[in-house]
């Protein structure tokens, strides 16, 4: 398919006009009109309704547009790409996480990589959706949570406790740790349902044989945080501490619940091996975030 049909396709529904998108794209209205039609006849549908107002995109044109657009997404990455590999360099990397991972590890981990850095952008997903995003393409490699599919290549790179989190002059503040059997006897502010950090809170808990009610379920950590830094509850949460809270670990009978965090990419990426170096200094900068839950045997490819 003709990439610059796709791109008078694309300045036609932005401008509203042939006449806008001529004068956006620099060629003749009459002559991307014609181009217009051509893709028209390629596709085997029309893509826009003309009338005396203007331009106006069919059904098929609608259904159509994010096709275009992901095309043309996909065509500036490969050509980004094919400049990286001809240069011998790898630069630009994009990386996909989970919103707290992005802001408690990934981002502090970009700022102390700087200038030379390999991470060039960072996209933000549920733990559910984050390995999904490198099967469609859209990230070079993930850090995530959940069990890496077989089919990726993986390496962990670290842990990180789950937090109970309260005011500093809370009791349960200055413990080491404190058993979930008396947390749960605490006002709980937790997340919803579907977040991660929910789940493993209530499956600790059905292993443990206990049950509790929410004081406030939230989909937003920061307010967990903030309803926690104002004496309504203890909120449990995988995120730094802010608002001047006390992180104290939870604990069940095998230990201390703790957060695996892994490190996926494809392995017939271009760059699978300036990916694993990355992961490998992640790994490490992650120990220095978190150097009590460190993983004994530092990252390591797992397939």
């Amino acid at each position: 398919m003709d990439l610059r049909l796709l791109r008078y396709f694309l300045a036609v529904c932005e401008a509203g006009t042939s006449h806008g998108a001529a004068a956006a794209v620099r060629v003749a209205q009459p002559s991307l009109s014609r181009q217009i039609r051509r893709l028209e006849q390629d596709l085997g549908f029309e893509l826009f309704e003309r009338s005396a107002r203007g331009l106006s995109l069919t059904a098929a044109g609608r259904r159509f547009l994010p096709v275009a657009e992901d095309l043309l997404a996909r065509a500036s990455q490969a050509a980004s790409t094919a400049r990286s590999i001809a240069r011998g360099t790898v630069s630009d990397l994009t990386v996909v996480a989970a919103p707290t991972t992005v802001t408690d590890v990934i981002s502090p981990f970009i700022v102390r990589a700087g200038a030379d850095g390999v991470i060039g952008n960072v996209i933000e997903a549920m733990p559910e959706h984050v390995y999904a995003a490198i099967e469609r393409g859209d990230a070079d490699f993930a850090v995530g949570t959940r069990i890496p599919p077989a089919e990726l290549r993986s390496m962990v790179l670290g842990h990180a406790y789950l937090w109970a989190q309260m005011p500093k002059d809370h009791p349960l503040a200055a413990r080491p740790s404190i058993p979930i059997a008396e947390l749960t006897r605490e006002p709980l502010i937790v997340m919803s349902r579907a977040h991660g950090v929910r789940q493993m809170l209530d499956s600790a808990a059905a292993r443990a044989g206990l049950a509790f009610t929410a004081s406030v379920e939230t989909t937003s950590p920061v307010l967990a945080q903030a309803l926690a830094a104002a004496g309504r509850g203890v909120c449990v949460l995988s995120d730094d501490p802010h608002f001047d809270l006390a992180a104290v670990p939870i604990s069940e009978a095998g230990g201390d619940l703790i957060i695996t965090l892994f490190g996926v990419w494809d392995r017939m990426h271009y760059a699978s091996a300036r990916i694993a170096t990355c992961l490998e200094e992640l790994s490490a900068f992650n120990a220095e975030l978190y150097p009590q839950t460190t993983n004994a045997e530092g990252a390591r490819p797992t397939s």
